[in-house]
């Protein structure tokens, strides 16, 4: 009798389009059974959105129209893939951001074109750099052992990432990018000799915050990535050594080869350069500062070689379509080793963290039904419960206030601001007064996420109640449901008296919410 074929589903295509400073690009992508994610089609239109940013502040009409025609002309490749422009990931980052009408430019554009567009934070799209390492073939996982710095050169801003056995340690944004300098040289009368003594003051800066953050000691790889980088190494590809794998192929070269290709870009006109390297004027005019950065930084590190990815942050975002259980996963992970690093930064008392996250996730699972939150917020509610106390660092006094401030100045990589301060605003409430719209941290809320708070707050209030004297007596707690109560059981004999106090003065909001008051009662 034969064995029956296994079908190999392949999933359906899904679509990114990302924003940057000097064009719009759309990638539509699928994640095929042993073969991983694989590009379908990847379209790039060249738009001066950072020209327009760094004269006025603003992007013009011309610009926002000229946009609005590419997105049109995507819809094609869209519709021959059958992807409607609903589902497609759609963000602008900093170009977009730094304009005065970001707002109504996106809201310009996601009417036009149906694709709903998202700003995201200098946080998240560190967070997409690392995820896009998924998308490298790299079957003897080179990329996730030893340490590796990350550098995206943008048009007005670069990004600096550090990655460790696959775990990110540093990420930071720097309003320094290859348009940035070309402007300021225009602006000055400054020539390409000038160049070299413009960048290398900023690279260094960014050097010595990579190495505070690696340790002196340490020999970190540095991988380059962005569309003038990507147009470098095809110009070098012929002499590289490096074996090319597909379309997310990693390229290996020697700095000299790079301080070759920077002086010979330095040197040549930008109509010389549009032509033999086949790009668009404007790619053309940022080609040397972006080189000029990587050279300096991969002198100032004393590497001997360099590799470049044409990967950028917007595979990242092509990643978490395709693999979105996968990526929650990875997220989670993330972050709560954030949180975990920020509590012992601030000294707090981990086995009572640890302690008031496992009871505020136990009723946050129980109360599913009744409070109709995500999974995106339980994250949100574990990272508050793990530091709600941090703010004992600055004062005892007021601590959860203290909570607020320190925890709305932590960045955690993959969440937004938004997210990050109804962590604080969440964290702020598990003690003394409930929510009220006097606060201006809760009134400044939409309403939608002052409900959010109030949800979640009243289960952190409960759950920190529940280990009021920090020595986790009650050991494993379950809980019963009743018509008008919450039922906490402690799995032994003990006594409940401060528990008990403690749920009278935080039960409040929970009570409010939910509806029914909490209580204490041993087992028999």
């Amino acid at each position: 009798m034969k064995a029956k074929n296994k079908v190999r589903t392949v999933s359906k295509p899904v679509a990114v389009v990302d924003i940057g400073a000097t064009f719009l690009r759309l990638t539509i992508a699928e994640k095929r059974p042993g073969k991983g994610i694989c590009v379908l089609e990847r379209a790039e239109q060249s738009v001066a959105l950072g020209r327009n940013v760094v004269k006025s502040c603003r992007i013009d009409n011309a610009t926002i129209e000229q946009c609005v025609l590419i997105l049109r002309s995507f819809d094609h490749l869209l519709q021959e893939y059958a992807i409607p422009p609903e589902s497609v990931k759609a963000v602008a980052s900093a170009a977009v951001r730094l304009a005065e009408n970001s707002d109504a430019f996106l809201d310009r554009l996601s009417i036009a074109s149906r694709i709903p567009f998202r700003m995201l934070d200098p946080g998240q799209v560190g967070y997409y750099y690392h995820l896009a390492f998924r998308a490298i073939p790299d079957k003897k996982a080179v990329w996730e052992k030893g340490g590796v710095a990350v550098m995206e050169i943008g048009g007005l801003t670069s990004g600096l990432l550090y990655r460790k056995e696959g775990e990110i340690r540093f990420s930071q944004t720097y309003n320094v990018g290859s348009l940035r300098i070309r402007q300021q040289m225009e602006a000055s009368g400054l020539g390409p000799l000038q160049l070299d003594d413009m960048v290398e003051g900023r690279t260094r800066e960014m050097a010595l915050h990579l190495r505070q953050n690696v340790g002196k000691d340490e020999q970190a790889r540095l991988l380059l990535m962005g569309r003038e980088m990507r147009f470098a190494a095809a110009q070098l590809r012929a002499k590289s050594a490096a074996k090319h794998d597909g379309a997310f192929a990693v390229i290996k070269i020697s700095v000299v080869e790079l301080r070759r290709l920077a002086l010979h870009v330095q040197n040549s006109s930008v109509e010389e350069l549009t032509r033999s390297w086949r790009i668009s004027y404007p790619d053309a005019e940022i080609l040397g500062p972006t080189l000029c950065m990587a050279l300096s930084m991969a002198q100032t590190l004393s590497l001997k070689e360099v590799y470049v990815s044409p990967l950028s942050f917007s595979d990242g975002l092509m990643v978490e379509a395709v693999d979105d259980p996968a990526w929650t996963t990875t997220l989670t992970h993330h972050i709560v080793r954030i949180a975990r690093e920020t509590g012992e930064k601030y000294l707090y008392d981990a086995r009572h963290a640890a302690q008031v996250t496992d009871v505020a996730l136990s009723l946050f699972d129980l109360l599913r039904a009744e409070h109709d939150c995500t999974e995106r917020h339980r994250l949100l509610l574990e990272v508050a419960a793990r530091l709600h106390d941090i703010g004992a660092f600055v004062n005892v006094r007021g601590h959860h206030k203290h909570s607020l401030y320190l925890i709305r100045n932590t960045e955690f990589m993959g969440l937004s601001l938004e997210e990050t301060n109804l962590i604080a605003v969440i964290a702020r409430y598990h003690r003394k007064m409930m929510p009220q719209l006097s606060h201006p941290e809760y009134a400044g809320l939409t309403p939608e996420s002052r409900l959010v708070v109030s949800k979640l707050a009243a289960i952190l209030r409960v759950a920190d109640a529940l280990d009021r004297v920090h020595d986790q007596s009650l050991g494993r707690l379950r809980f019963e449901i009743e018509s008008d109560a919450l039922v906490c059981i402690p799995d032994r004999q003990v006594g409940t008296s401060a528990e008990q106090v403690a749920l009278g003065e935080k039960g409040d909001l929970f009570e409010r919410i939910y509806g029914r008051r909490c209580y204490v009662r041993c087992p028999r």
